[in-house]
């Protein structure tokens, strides 16, 4: 099977691609992601949970995340608030005419706070800039977006295979990469231990452990927390009951479901639809 990760499609006419979010912690999100392009995401308002290669980080609001390509990430709110999020892609087509080696390339900044506030500046004004109505703020943009490109390159360009690389060793995604493809696709059915560990061609036992080194929670922890997350979203958005939730989601029965409700939430599926419906009308 071809499991594929996402893909990221660029505005022809601007060097990156420029999302705003709005997140809510109402569905906390799960599913792990990966694309091949580096990404920085910006906190405009609130405060950001973020999963970096299995590591968690708090992004304050006026700060941000460097996701180098390939790297396996979430960003979510933290429990109980939300955010306003602004998410730039790169696009390695237009680095390359400046770099050609940028696909062996990983960016680190992280020792260089100067740095890091310059670009977190920049990625303000880029937050501030007004789309509607007026047909020459892309310009504005690209200024903003060739200036990171610049300060990244400058000064935070390492490479991945060179004997002079101060690159740490990281953890090896790339058993977790194909499971977790395997999982998103399959949560709604059973999917035994023996299962997702033939997907990857290992044991049973080493996977387990590898799983939960890599992602920080287990197998099982992983799988009943997507279910939770789209049978609390079929409830909130479908409107369906809690036994179709549950059924439609991969629990094995309600009850099952109701358990894992009130370990993330500390409250039933009902309880926490009727939370979240007086937070929406209050």
């Amino acid at each position: 099977m071809d499991y594929k990760y996402d893909v990221v499609n660029y505005d022809k006419n601007i060097p990156a691609t420029i999302m705003h979010l709005n997140l809510s912690s109402n569905t906390r999100i799960t599913e792990l992601q990966w694309h091949r392009e580096p990404e920085l995401v910006y906190v405009i308002e609130g405060t950001s949970e973020c999963s970096r290669n299995g590591d968690l980080k708090i992004v304050e609001q006026g700060d941000f995340i460097l996701f180098n390509s390939e790297d396996v990430h979430l960003v979510r709110p933290v429990s109980g608030t939300s955010c306003r999020l602004l998410c730039v892609n790169f696009s390695f087509e237009y680095i390359r005419m400046f770099c050609k080696s940028i696909d062996s390339v990983f960016f680190d900044i992280s020792q260089q706070p100067e740095v890091r506030a310059e670009i977190a500046a920049i990625l303000g004004k880029m937050a501030a800039v007004d789309n509607a109505g007026d047909d020459y703020s892309s310009l504005v943009q690209i200024s903003y977006i060739n200036k990171i490109y610049y300060l990244l390159l400058k000064n935070g360009m390492c490479f991945r295979r060179s004997s002079n690389s101060m690159m740490l060793p990281k953890r090896d995604f790339s058993y977790a990469k194909t499971a977790i493809a395997y999982i998103n696709e399959n949560y709604r059915r059973e999917i035994p231990l023996d299962e997702i560990a033939a997907v990857v061609n290992l044991s049973p036992s080493y996977f387990s452990k590898y799983f939960k080194n890599v992602t920080q929670v287990s197998f099982s922890e992983y799988l009943a927390n997507l279910r939770l997350e789209n049978a609390i979203n079929d409830m909130l958005e479908n409107n369906v009951t809690v036994s179709t939730a549950a059924m439609e989601n991969g629990f094995a029965n309600v009850k099952s479901f109701i358990t894992q409700c009130k370990k993330v939430y500390h409250c039933t599926p009902a309880q926490y639809k009727k939370r979240v419906a007086m937070r929406t009308f209050a």
